[in-house]
């Protein structure tokens, strides 16, 4: 049986629909599955980034971009009592507005014969702020006295921009007494944001007149409201062993 003229039109206008509708839907797939847009994530460097899933939009930043790692100004263990001390790390973020998270980090004490006493590992978020210190408290070193304390971070640093609100937290009212039986250091932070913070660390170095750091002692602040002003407190049950000549008292936030 022979098809009409116009069967035969039928027949090809569906055909035609049918081919369209088949490389649209194709075109539909190929750029919703292997085109998709750009994220931080898809590890190629597309959109916005700098580099492969770092820099531009993204939050991670490149390493063309960041210092590898903070500046260590010095490491020191500060005994508070035999065989007891406390190791602290003064370190300078030269990434500022830039925070490390999760961070391994190594201490090695040894004594005055250069004999390794210990270590302690343990793991730091790296503010966004310049200076910080990293405290370690109530290192034992035994019946030997730890002369030298070496720092160092053991692996590499994933620095991330820091969005959130920065902190201003100010430092002031410091005041030193008991010098020569049970030092104590007295002083006010002061939040001067709206926000609320908890579990603030905070560390207080003692200088001697020659600019070495001789003490040093961390108090932790539970609760900051906005706007508040908290009274800090700092102890040491021995004297110290020169003249005191400055107090720096430095504040550390939980980054999240």
């Amino acid at each position: 049986m022979s098809i009409s003229w116009a069967k035969k039109r039928q027949l090809a206008y569906g055909t035609l629909v049918s081919v369209v509708i088949l490389i649209v839907g194709s075109v539909y797939v190929y750029f919703g599955f292997f085109n998709e847009d750009p994220t931080c994530y898809d590890r190629k460097q597309n959109g916005a980034e700098h580099g492969i899933d770092c820099g531009g939009t993204c939050s991670i930043a490149c390493n063309t971009e960041v210092n590898p790692e903070p500046v260590l100004l010095w490491a020191r263990p500060f005994e508070v009592a035999k065989g007891v001390n406390n190791l602290v790390a003064y370190l300078q973020n030269p990434n500022v507005g830039y925070v490390g998270r999760s961070v391994e980090y190594l201490f090695r004490v040894y004594d005055k014969e250069n004999v390794l006493i210990g270590t302690r590992i343990s793991r730091v978020t790296i503010p966004p702020v310049k200076n910080f210190a990293i405290f370690e408290q109530s290192f034992s070193s035994g019946e030997r006295k730890a002369a030298k304390a070496f720092f160092e971070f053991t692996e590499p640093i994933v620095w991330e921009k820091f969005t959130s609100l920065k902190p201003e937290l100010a430092v002031g009212n410091i005041v030193t007494t008991s010098v020569s039986t049970s030092p104590q250091v007295t002083a006010e932070i002061e939040n001067k944001t709206i926000n609320r913070y908890r579990n603030i660390e905070v560390v207080a170095v003692v200088y001697d007149s020659a600019g070495n750091a001789m003490a040093a002692s961390k108090t932790m602040v539970d609760d900051l409201p906005g706007g508040a002003v908290i009274p800090l407190i700092f102890t040491w049950p021995e004297p110290f062993t020169s003249p005191e000549s400055k107090v720096e008292i430095i504040p550390k936030l939980p980054i999240k």
